[in-house]
């Protein structure tokens, strides 16, 4: 298989990674920010409408994001494992078109 073959072949799943990729990661990312912030809010006995400016007028120290953006590299990471093992299965497994 020369290469300009195998590029027309994963083409379309590269063009799908590269915008679903950062969509994961990203959103990965807020999920868990959001889910920290809400356990810490909830052990600390604050309610819902406190923001994180409150809660440092408070005296209180809101919990670093840096586990959130590991997290969110991680899934985009692991996505991209499964991505690849998916575009490689479909194209071995569906037949070439033919240009004539």
């Amino acid at each position: 298989m020369t290469f300009n073959e195998l590029r027309a072949q994963y083409e379309p799943w590269f063009q799908g990674w590269l915008v679903l990729a950062p969509v994961v990661g990203f959103g990965s990312t807020t999920l868990v920010k959001n889910q920290l912030y809400r356990v810490w809010k909830v052990s600390h006995g604050l309610t819902d409408s406190v923001s994180a400016q409150q809660a440092r007028e408070m005296g209180l120290n809101p919990p670093d994001w840096s586990g959130a953006a590991w997290y969110g590299l991680a899934a985009a990471g692991l996505f991209t494992v499964f991505y690849i093992l998916a575009a490689r299965t479909w194209s071995r497994h569906t037949p070439q078109e033919s240009e004539d």
